[in-house]
């Protein structure tokens, strides 16, 4: 036996060790392990095969290391909701539920609990050194002129240069700046799509996306998802024969609501099986520079095409600032050519204040110590959440606990009904979006998810202890 073999079998047996203590309870979820030293200690190896040894658990997922902390017990994977990979769902002529207008009342009261909002809890936010390059925009001369109908130079540089990858690099000319996520999304598809055409959609599914659909007058086809990996491609490939959808919608990196991340061969598949049969795609990334405990930021569908397929959309909103309504789409120069033409004839320009602040902060030193310490706080905050939810909820609710993003997608045990969850809470002033929200084909009513990037607190805890009464007696 080579010394490579007896390195191999101690910190294979090691990993072996701590899942057996895992499974046995000894370690339940959201429980510390033992540090890289004890265990060094206890089993007699050195540093090196210890690392390996915890690795080992990362890679099968069984623990999340938070820097500076430790490394922790996920939750086991049982306790994620496993749906069962239904037929695709055709919607001829989607319309969103009523009730979404209701929901947007509650998030927008400072009163309630914002378990509903998908927005950050202010405190993760970077103030003072966007108050700075506030100031500095303030000195620019382009804070005095309109400035391009496709958005300031500047920024279009820097996210131009965020969004390349090996595959493929992003040119300025490729990205229009927008009000947000949303409006991106209802440009990218206004200037591609007719009236009827299909359009197959990844289900659950953030309900804007759907309103845009609504509004375009498009039919929507739903392609079930694994509350882990993302979209299901045998599916996809269904719909692709038996419907011929023009485009796709996804966000295939830490989706809203499921948080779901697809593999990087699954993303470089869904890519080859879509120019194959002609479908173009449109990405969603605004949770993509969110990845827990700084780890590689995963690889976007556009920074892997390589023929042209991807449109993607995204924003600051998630990871810098919502307030900033920072958004873009990133496609070709035809669509970006034609949506400077809406510009001009809308609006002129966007404000440059925001733009020219949003380019100062991009790519600077206070950007990146931003992302990595709300990274890092966000991938023990979740997994606070999910042990939260777990422990004061009916026996039988599963959690998908996410790598990425703040959001939590929670599975309530059968027979318990999301909306009636929904509706008593908002009698206790919190919010909730209940799961039936994300699909248009009555699907995932005992379903809901959660804002988890509100920080922790008595307020808070005693909000999910409510809710966890609630839910076990509707």
């Amino acid at each position: 036996m080579t010394n490579t073999d007896r390195l191999l079998t101690k910190y294979s047996k090691i990993a072996n060790s701590l899942i057996g203590r895992i499974e046995s309870g000894e370690f339940p979820p959201g429980s510390k392990l033992p540090s890289l030293r004890k265990i060094c200690l206890s089993e007699e190896c050195n540093l090196s095969t210890a690392v390996e040894a915890f690795g080992i658990l990362q890679e099968r997922g069984f623990i999340s290391g938070r820097e500076r902390s430790g490394y922790f017990v996920l939750p086991r994977p049982e306790l994620y909701p496993k749906y069962k990979l239904e037929k695709p769902v055709r919607i001829p002529n989607p319309s969103v539920p009523e009730e979404v207008s209701s929901l947007m009342s509650e998030l927008a009261d400072p009163g309630f609990i914002p378990f509903g909002a998908a927005v950050p809890d202010p405190q993760f936010l970077p103030y003072s050194s966007l108050q700075k390059s506030y100031k500095k925009s303030l000195k620019d001369s382009q804070v005095y002129k309109y400035s391009d109908a496709a958005g300031i130079l500047e920024l279009r540089k820097k996210i131009a240069i965020r969004s390349s990858g090996k595959e493929r690099r992003i040119r300025s000319e490729e990205v229009f700046i927008t009000l947000g996520c949303s409006e991106a999304a209802f440009l990218a598809l206004s200037l591609s799509a007719k009236p009827g055409d299909k359009v197959a959609v990844e289900s659950p599914l953030h309900f804007v996306l759907y309103q845009i659909l609504s509004e375009l007058k498009l039919k929507a086809i739903e392609i079930p998802t694994d509350p882990i990996t993302g979209l299901d491609l045998q599916s996809y490939i269904s719909v692709i024969k038996k419907e011929s959808p023009k485009f796709l919608i996804t966000i295939p990196t830490f989706s809203n609501p499921t948080g779901s991340l697809m593999p990087l061969e699954s993303k470089k598949e869904l890519l080859k099986i879509s120019s194959k049969y002609g479908v173009k795609i449109l990405e969603d990334d605004i949770y993509g520079d969110l990845q827990h405990n700084g780890g590689i930021r995963p690889s976007s569908l556009l920074s892997l095409d390589t023929e042209g397929i991807v449109t993607q959309v995204s924003s600051l909103s998630k990871s810098v600032n919502p307030g900033l309504r920072i958004g873009w789409m990133i496609s070709d120069q035809t669509k970006v050519e034609n949506a400077r033409r809406l510009r001009l004839a809308e609006a002129i320009s966007l404000p440059a204040i925001p733009q020219l602040a949003s380019s100062y902060f991009i790519g600077s030193l206070a950007h990146e110590r931003h992302l990595r310490e709300f990274r890092r706080r966000l991938g023990g905050l979740i997994l606070s959440y999910a042990d939260s939810f777990l422990e004061y909820f009916p026996k039988g609710t599963k959690v998908a606990v996410p790598k990425g993003g703040f959001l939590l997608w929670i599975e309530l045990p059968k027979g318990k009904d999301s909306r009636v969850l929904r509706f008593q809470a908002a009698k206790k002033k919190i919010s909730l979006v209940p799961g039936n929200l994300f699909s248009l084909s009555g699907k995932y009513v005992n379903n809901f998810r959660i804002n988890a990037g509100v920080l922790m607190g008595p307020k808070v805890i005693s909000a999910i202890q409510t809710l966890g009464k609630i839910a076990k007696e509707i």
